[in-house]
């Protein structure tokens, strides 16, 4: 029951690595792309220029490594990704956040979750099953402050991503069945057309390649929330709400992320009467680094694909129309359209553990992928296609019909 990578075996691949000096490098693990040797080539570079945007940003001193490839997928899905996690104290995070944190100014006035014993309190949703405290009830809410025993392991236990991990200076440690110890799949539909370069903008009927894959490789690096395993177990429309059901507080379910989600308790579920985390389906939640006082920058999360608003809980709130809206994280990309990275997407990610080259830029920091392009294509810092393994491996994405799609983070349950 975790947010895992799918994962291959098989050690004939070429990796190439982004990332230098005061940079985070990412290892692009390429693991086939449909189309012919020209459209592999687009692939390939418009991945290294993702990543490249990645490693010039992060300023931390870590490896992070990454599948990537192409196959057809579901319906609406352009870009999918898989994480690999691993159980981490929620006092250990905190502890690793503090102690490798920088000067900027997230981080000088960042508000961590107040802990007892170890345990972080949170409103979330009730048990279907009350008798035995099994399966989720969207519709009802509980304030879980549980410092004690089984019962308190997801108050305790985070779900990190291994990227994440690496971020506080903390041991990646990888599922025996991930051989090749990657950080995270990231895959491309191969049912949508993309435009790999974005300097002119984008054509008509197509998605910005380079954009999507910001945003997927955003989901490996641990923009995920715990939420979407509730939203997928949750009555009255979870597609796991039938069959084996689950006690979810004796396991570990939440990101790091989730330590910044907040509401305004509209219902007074939790004691006093101001914001609390709240890791609960629906409703109003926001990123706030300041323990609640404000949503930084006005934002909104996204509450849940089958019981919530309708997307992902790992993504900001979606944007009417085509507008930027809270920036590259959003859930979904419309045909033609651009995508931007924002001071909220990098705000994110300076939360959860990660420094950033950045910080000088503050609220008004804009970027878009015609920027990223020209600065990492133009400048001769993606190398040549040529230099990739062209290695056809079967893999398979999702997509759709829609004017709208979505990106997504791939849940594995099981």
């Amino acid at each position: 029951m975790k947010l895992k990578a799918l994962l291959c075996g098989g050690a004939a691949m070429v990796a190439l690595a982004t990332g230098g000096a005061n940079a985070a490098t990412i290892v692009l693990v390429d693991q086939g792309f449909a189309g012919t040797a020209a459209q592999q080539a687009q692939f390939r570079m418009g991945f290294q220029i993702a990543a490249a945007y990645w490693g010039a940003t992060l300023t931390n001193n870590i490896t992070i490594k990454l599948g990537v490839g192409t196959a057809a997928l579901g319906t609406g899905i352009i870009g999918s990704t898989g994480s690999s996690g691993m159980d981490y104290s929620v006092a250990n995070w905190e502890a690793g956040v503090n102690a490798t944190k920088s000067n900027s100014a997230t981080d000088t006035g960042i508000v961590l979750p107040t802990l007892t014993n170890g345990a972080a309190a949170f409103i979330t949703n009730g048990p279907a099953n009350t008798a035995n405290n099994t399966g989720i009830n969207s519709t009802t809410l509980r304030y879980d402050n549980s410092t004690t025993g089984a019962a308190s392991t997801n108050n305790k236990v985070l779900y990190l991503n291994t990227a994440n991990v690496k971020a506080i200076g903390g041991t990646a440690v990888y599922d025996a069945t991930n051989t090749q110890q990657l950080d995270g799949q990231v895959q491309f539909s191969t049912n949508f057309n993309f435009d790999f370069n974005p300097t002119d903008g984008i054509t008509a009927n197509t998605f910005d390649f380079i954009g999507v894959a910001i945003h997927e490789i955003g989901h490996a690096l641990g923009f995920v929330s715990g939420v979407d395993y509730l939203d997928y177990y949750g009555t009255p429309n979870g597609p796991g709400r039938t069959g084996t059901q689950f006690n979810f507080d004796t396991t570990s379910i939440f990101s790091a992320l989730d330590m910044f989600r907040y509401s305004t308790d509209p219902t007074n579920i939790a004691p006093g009467t101001g914001p609390s985390l709240d890791l609960s389906l629906g409703g109003t939640k926001y990123f706030s680094i300041d323990g609640g006082l404000t949503a930084l920058y006005g934002n909104t999360f996204s509450t849940g694909d089958y019981n919530g608003d309708g997307n992902q809980a790992s993504h900001w709130k979606d944007t009417a129309g085509c507008a930027i809206g809270n920036g590259i994280m959003d859930p979904t990309f419309c045909f033609g359209q651009t995508g931007y990275i924002t001071a909220l997407d990098l705000a994110a990610f300076d939360a959860i553990g990660y420094n950033l080259a950045l910080d000088s830029r503050g609220a008004s920091y804009l970027t878009s992928t015609g920027q990223i392009y020209t600065r990492f294509a133009n400048a001769g810092a993606v190398p040549e296609p040529a230099t990739w393994a062209m290695m056809l491996m079967g893999f398979g994405l999702v997509g759709g019909a829609m004017r709208r799609r979505k990106v997504s983070t791939t849940v594995s349950f099981a």
